[in-house]
């Protein structure tokens, strides 16, 4: 049987499914207060917040969700993306470590995970990331190209070409993956 602060949970999300991030936020809240250790609920109020542009408080609500359930890879993974929103980069990387030890199948943690090690500076590790997240999901255009830029700043040009060509058979129209292949196929010459 489902209690009420499951309904509540439900409505929420379908509330978030149709674009409506108050009322979902509204009925995670009425869920905590009837259940204060759902930790589904904390981590739909975190995604709520997050849409309506209040990182800190989705942060929080993250942290109280993995606080009562460490084990939660979705959650973990949403704490790492609201920190690459609040620039912590390091932090976000540490976020996603621990979702993807928990689900090493998600393709989009993996993904998120290499932008940020790239955008740390840590090309090699930005490239396995990317690489896995390939291999779960080998149609995503962007991840692709992201490898392409790994390969790239480690002046592996003819696989960044390679990278930039399974990207563009993807998607044709990724007008940043054509640019990003010219630029490798002038330092490959």
């Amino acid at each position: 049987m489902v209690d009420q602060a499951q309904q509540l949970y439900q409505e929420g999300s379908d509330f978030f499914k149709n674009g409506h991030y108050p009322e979902a936020l509204a009925s995670c809240n009425k869920a905590l207060a009837i259940r204060p250790d759902y930790a589904e609920a904390w981590n739909g109020r975190g995604v709520a917040l997050a849409e309506l542009r209040q990182p800190v408080e989705a942060l929080a609500s993250y942290d109280k969700a993995l606080a009562i359930r460490p084990d939660y890879a979705d959650a973990w993974n949403n704490r790492g993306w609201i920190l690459v929103e609040l620039g912590r980069h390091e932090e976000a990387v540490a976020s996603y470590d621990k979702g993807l030890a928990i689900n090493p199948h998600d393709a989009s943690a993996w993904f998120i995970r290499g932008a940020e090690l790239g955008t740390l500076g840590r090309p090699v590790e930005a490239l396995a990331s990317f690489d896995k997240s390939i291999a779960i999901n080998p149609d995503d255009a962007y991840a692709w190209n992201f490898r392409g830029v790994a390969l790239h700043e480690l002046g592996r040009y003819a696989e960044a070409v390679g990278s930039y060509d399974k990207a563009l058979a993807i998607n044709p129209e990724y007008a940043e993956v054509k640019l990003n292949r010219k630029l490798a196929l002038k330092k490959q010459t």
